[in-house]
């Protein structure tokens, strides 16, 4: 199986905002210190445009797009914001995107962390009304892709206390492994094979391992230097590390996650990681590259150069296995 080289973009970014904090927008600045909810579209699409065309030159087959808010749905257009992208414009982009080599790959974050893109529905989790809108959404959104292979469902840091909101909507460690049986129920439906974050391994290692089915493909985040640390060193890595270990040693297919965030070689740097703990195997099916920049004029070149520091790390990845060659 080749590799899958994969870049995330940003369509909506209501993923990281307090829908209890909406405000008047008054600018980028503001907007990031405060976490403000996003009343208008916020992608502008000349750089969207702009950092997809260079995608192809570093070796990039794969796009996934973390939709939210971004898009104008027929079952739920009280979801969508002014501005977001219409379904026709979202498919002709989809159609450009794969006449260049590029996959496009839906995501839709259903963790109750990221999930203030959902609006009231955010606060429904567990509810009957909260699966007949996610059914919807995802049926919508396989239909929008064409039924892609692949479906990127989120749910990461759902562990985390704090969700910074006027109501704190959390689920159980037991209710979410119930949502995970469900969403992949609808993607079963679609034929789509369901993709997650990992990190909850870290907080629920046992229940996770035994819980999580083979199907998931599974992305860890490890943003620090790997490279010159030994796994016994007390870092802010470790834990991430730790857990890819983990997962591989459970034989789980994965696609660890790189990023220029805090390491500028952390790309290269995951790739000789899993090399010298032997797990550079069928089960690694590839890179995914998140800068977790918005897609606005301010980050053209933060995005650009994620994907080039990818290219590197492709190229390197090539020469060690050349028969895996994309």
């Amino acid at each position: 199986m080749k590799p899958i080289w994969s870049y995330f973009m940003q369509l909506g970014h209501n993923m990281w905002r307090d829908e209890w904090s909406r405000v008047e927008f008054r600018g980028p600045i503001q907007t990031q210190v405060t976490g403000r909810y996003f009343e208008t579209m916020y992608t502008d699409r000349e750089v969207w445009r702009q950092v997809i065309d260079f995608l192809p030159s570093c070796g990039i087959n794969t796009v996934v797009i973390d939709i939210g808010e971004g898009l104008q749905y027929e079952t739920h257009p009280e979801i969508s914001i002014p501005g977001a992208w219409s379904r026709e414009e979202l498919q002709v982009e989809l159609a450009r995107m794969r006449a260049m080599g590029l996959e496009p790959v839906p995501k839709l974050n259903f963790s109750s962390y990221h999930d203030a893109w959902l609006g009231e529905y955010s606060r429904m989790l567990g509810t009957r009304k909260y699966y007949e809108v996610v059914g919807e959404l995802i049926d919508e959104v396989c239909e929008v892709f064409g039924n892609p292979r692949l479906f990127h469902l989120g749910l990461d840091e759902e562990y985390i206390p704090d969700h910074r909101k006027g109501i704190t909507v959390i689920r159980s460690e037991d209710v979410w492994y119930h949502d995970l049986y469900f969403y992949i129920e609808c993607l079963e439906k679609r034929s789509a094979r369901p993709w997650i974050w990992a990190d909850p391994h870290r907080a629920h290692t046992e229940s996770f391992e035994k819980k999580v089915p083979k199907e998931c493909i599974l992305s860890e985040g490890c943003y620090e230097r790997l490279v010159g640390r030994e796994k016994t060193e007390i870092f802010s890595g470790l834990r991430g590390a730790n857990s890819i270990l983990g997962l591989a040693a459970c034989g789980y297919d994965q696609i660890p996650c790189v990023s220029t965030w805090a390491c500028h070689q952390n790309a290269a740097q995951m790739l000789l990681f899993f090399e010298k703990e032997g797990i550079a195997n069928e089960h690694l099916l590839g890179f995914l590259d998140a800068s977790w920049q918005r897609t606005d004029r301010d980050s053209l070149y933060t995005l650009l150069n994620d994907a080039h520091r990818m290219k590197y790390a492709k190229e390197l990845f090539e020469r060690l296995h050349p028969d895996r060659k994309a």
